[in-house]
């Protein structure tokens, strides 16, 4: 077997020499500068659209809070122009800039199923909005523009924002109709007062569709209990964000979970032990603990002593 070496210079020529056609090099996927303040670890979140409770999980708004378009946002085909998605800081952000991901790289899930379909087209037109106000604003315009078609759109605001709660206004798509869809979304900035968004007590019964979640505060510590005692968590909390280890008797696995807690409800996700996504953890608080029938979970919440 011959051992062929050839330097750069050697390989350019004999690519120019070949009359073979340039391989184009791939974009380099934008890197901003700055925090995303948007992303669940921050305690950002995105509450669900309209249509999301007739849709798979793989579909839903807060997958656009996780930092990875693997999973992400798609609209019904037969709704109109403009999309509305609503989005949560953990407190007033100053914000420098926001990216459109519309990347499509779904990935294998262990059934063999895809995290994402080619249904949808990429978001084109936008504007975000933002609010100091409230979750119904009044909203002010930040900054509109237009995204790339399947790659991630920079766009700085003409001036640093201020805002808690935002609103992304899809007025188009590259289809111009259909389905839309969106990989992730990140602001760019800093939160003022990170912590005045703390919840007193995120103690409760919380419904989930695989039964209820139940959750108990002791200062900083959270303990958890699912699956009427086969499942249970453990972890801190800091503001209102959660970083939980999961264990399930059932399996014999453990995994991680974040959970921002807002809005009396849970947002987030958990993760399998190969700290792969599972799916989304959403849930709605439906009381305290107080009287609640816990069933095998309450020896877990209240052991003796």
């Amino acid at each position: 077997m011959h051992d062929w070496k050839i330097g750069l210079a050697g390989a350019l020529l004999l690519a120019g020499c070949s009359g073979a056609p340039a391989k184009k090099v791939p974009e380099k996927p934008i890197e901003p500068a700055g925090n995303n303040i948007l992303h669940i670890s921050w305690g950002g979140i995105a509450e669900a659209d309209a249509g999301e409770a007739k849709r798979h999980w793989s579909t839903y708004s807060i997958n656009l809070v996780d930092g990875d378009p693997a999973y992400g946002w798609l609209s019904d085909k037969n709704i109109r122009f403009p999309h509305t998605l609503n989005f949560e800081l953990a407190g007033n952000g100053k914000i420098d800039a926001v990216v459109i991901d519309s990347r499509f790289e779904p990935v294998v899930r262990e059934d063999g199923s895809m995290s994402q379909t080619a249904e949808g087209s990429p978001v084109r037109r936008f504007a975000l909005l933002g609010s100091t106000t409230g979750p119904d604003g009044p909203f002010e315009l930040l900054v509109d523009g237009e995204a790339k078609a399947d790659a991630r759109t920079l766009v700085e605001l003409p001036k640093q924002g201020r805002a808690r709660w935002l609103r992304l206004r899809i007025d188009s798509n590259w289809a111009g109709s259909g389905a839309t869809r969106l990989s992730d979304v990140a602001i760019i900035g800093d939160v003022e007062q990170r912590g005045a968004a703390a919840v007193a007590d995120v103690s409760g019964v919380y419904s989930h569709e695989y039964g209820p979640i139940m959750l108990r505060q002791r200062g900083n510590d959270i303990l958890g209990c699912y699956n009427n005692g086969l499942g249970t968590l453990r972890g801190t909390i800091f503001g209102r964000i959660m970083r939980l280890a999961w264990f399930s008797r059932e399996e014999g696995s453990i995994g991680a979970a974040t959970l921002v807690a807002a809005n009396d409800k849970l947002y987030g996700f958990w993760y399998r032990p190969e700290d792969q996504m599972g799916s989304p953890w959403n849930a709605d608080k439906q009381s305290g603990l107080d009287g609640a029938d816990l069933g095998k979970c309450r020896a877990i919440l209240y052991p003796p002593g």
